[in-house]
């Protein structure tokens, strides 16, 4: 009964570590060469989960020269444009100043209803408002507004905005990442006493506390067991 735990066990590590090894990205990110290995390497590591008669090493030999083969052809196609484009594709531009080139749809075989729920995503309800837009490789529609839709900038507008530096996170539901707080520069002492100004008697009672180096704080206590929805 130990056997099929401890070899799912390795496996679930093994593909997780592989993962890992392809690099950080989502699913609908993933070049076509990457998801085909994210397929295969799925499909060979349950044969060894479901038949105990087959070596452990059988599973995991094929799923680390599936990884180690795809680290091999991305850092090839990083020195050769031909192998990226074979692997990957070009993107293809499907909207040219608010019309949509039905050629390159067809090619695509990417249907009118497709396009328009992408580009309902990227947050366009009007067609005319695009001046550019293309296909990814990934299959992502990237979109550029015309001129007189865009976000106005500060710019633009002849404004001076003050630089926004990013939120560390120094307390996640009662627990303080030292590492964190180190890079924002600040001390145990500074940060026991804005949780003590808060009203919190210490770290282990925040559920959330972020802050930037200028000076903008979120700060959020844990809800108490067994208080109504207006606490």
């Amino acid at each position: 009964m130990l056997v099929p735990f401890f070899r799912t066990l390795i496996l679930y590590v093994a593909i997780i570590l592989a993962v890992r090894l392809m690099g950080k990205r989502q699913v609908g990110e993933m070049q076509p060469s990457e998801l085909v290995i994210t397929i295969l390497v799925s499909a060979v590591a349950s044969v060894p989960m479901q038949d105990l008669d087959i070596p452990l090493a059988h599973g995991l030999v094929p799923v680390f020269t599936l990884i180690a083969a795809e680290v091999l052809i991305s850092a090839l196609s990083l020195k050769w444009l031909g192998l990226r484009r074979l692997l990957s594709g070009k993107p293809v531009p499907v909207i040219r100043e608010g019309c949509i080139d039905q050629q390159a749809l067809r090619k695509l075989r990417l249907s009118v209803d497709d396009l328009l729920e992408d580009l309902r995503l990227n947050g366009v309800f009007d067609l005319r408002q695009v001046a550019f837009g293309q296909i990814e490789t990934n299959g992502q529609l990237s979109v550029l507004l015309q001129a007189a839709e865009a976000p106005v900038t500060p710019r633009q507008m002849g404004l001076q905005a003050g630089q926004s530096g990013p939120f560390y996170v120094l307390i996640s539901d009662g627990k303080t990442d030292t590492k964190a707080l180190q890079q924002l520069g600040r001390s145990q002492k500074w940060l026991n006493s804005i949780v003590q100004a808060n009203g919190a008697p210490d770290g282990k009672t925040v559920f959330l506390f972020c802050a930037d180096r200028q000076g903008n704080s979120i700060f959020l206590r844990k809800e108490e067991k067994g208080c109504d929805g207006g606490c």
